[in-house]
Parts: structure tokens; sequence; C-alpha cells
């Protein structure tokens, strides 16, 4: 069994698929000589073969390719990561998201704790790969269903055990709901103050296409789903 599952769930990408993985995966194959118990994992969106013919020309790493069958979005498509992830301890990055330097995998093994159940990192933003802004920090508040002061889902790591999954019927605060969940079953996360990813910020994020009658019906949706227990 690796120690650790990297989970990328891809999609086109407005036809940027491709590059965004491509880049991704040059930074972890930084981490290589580092960290050999490794598994990168896979979970194709895709509703052409582009992913699918870059995975198989792929040759120096470990990568488990499965396609998502579980239906569209990104809840979905990070489940069906999980769920295929047979290592240890699981790391969620995002496609478009990249490994900031050599020793951030190792990093993260050395300070997840098993106990904990699940790990939040900082992270940096940038428009080009070049330039770095903006450092995330995580941190915990008692309406983080609603208000997101952890971050991205590329921030998380977690106990490979009786793993939860995301909730398929949301998608704007989908993470939110899901480091809720989390809190419930372990309590608040470690952080990690040292940054270990990039955030690419572009013009295709779906972050950009949310609407407000998309907030207002996952508000009543999570409200009645915790009638009683959340403000």
């Amino acid at each position: 069994m690796p120690l650790l599952s990297v989970a990328i769930p891809c999609y086109e990408m407005s036809g940027r698929g491709v590059e965004m993985l491509d880049y991704s995966l040059s930074q972890i194959r930084k981490q290589k000589s580092n960290l050999t118990e490794l598994e990168i994992v896979i979970s194709d969106d895709s509703e052409n073969n582009l992913i699918f013919d870059y995975v198989n020309s792929v040759k120096d790493l470990n990568i488990k390719y499965v396609k998502n069958e579980r239906g569209h979005g990104l809840a979905q498509n990070i489940n069906n990561a999980l769920l295929n992830s047979s290592g240890d301890i699981i790391h969620i990055m995002c496609q478009d998201d990249y490994f900031s330097d050599k020793d951030s995998l190792q990093k993260i093994v050395d300070i997840f704790d098993k106990e904990m159940g699940w790990m939040v990192c900082s992270y940096m933003h940038s428009t080009d790969r070049v330039g770095l802004f903006r450092q995330q920090i995580p941190s915990w508040n008692d309406k983080i269903y609603f208000e997101n002061t952890i971050g991205t889902p590329s921030c998380l790591t977690l106990v490979n055990q009786d793993i939860l999954l995301l909730d398929e019927n949301l998608s704007w605060f989908v993470d939110c709901e899901y480091y809720y969940r989390l809190y419930k079953k372990y309590g608040q996360p470690k952080i990690l103050k040292y940054f270990i990813f990039t955030q690419l910020l572009w013009e295709g994020q779906t972050t950009k296409t949310v609407t407000q009658e998309l907030v207002d019906k996952e508000v009543k949706y999570i409200q009645e789903k915790y009638v009683g227990e959340i403000v």
C-alpha cells in the first residue's frame, strides 16, 4: 500500500485540461526523489479522451487513471478519486493547482497526524505561475459551513479510513459543508502554516460562474440538512 495518494479530479477545463494537468504533474515529478511511496489518482470527468490519452503517455509516475461514472460535477469527481485512492493518507489537488517546491509532499507526510484525521495547509495565489501573492493561511470558524476560512479543497489531507465523501447535491458550498462534517467527525483540523501549493487564478475557474440563485438554493439545502444544528 502506498504511503500517500494525491487525488486529482480532472476535466476538460475549456480546452486547457491537459495543459493544467501536465504542469501539476511536472511539479509532482520534482517530488519523486524525496517520496517514493506515492500514487497519483486521476479521476477524469471529461467528455472527450484528451486526459486519458495524455495520462497514457506518462510513463515515469505511478498513476492510477479512473473514469468518473458517478455523474458530472466537482463533488462527484473528487469522490471518485477518493474512493479509488489506496494510500494511508490522501491529499486532494485540484487540476489547476500545483505543489510549490520539491519538499511539499514530504512536509505533508512528515507533519500529518493520523489521530487528528485531517489537516489543511497554507497556500499562495498566482496568475502566471511565476509571481506569488496573497498567502491563504487556513483558520477555523464555527460557521465554516457558510464562511470558508479554510480555502480550496487542494489544501486538504485526510486519513484514508472510513473516509467521508463530499455531498454530491452541492457545488458552491461543497467544500464548506465537507469541512463541517470533518469537524463533526474529528474535531478541528491540524493547520500547516507553511505554504505547500499555489492556486492558479484564471478566467475559466468554476468559482467565476456562481449565481445568486445557486447560492440561495444551497444555503436552504444546508439549513434543512442540519436543522436545529446550525444558524
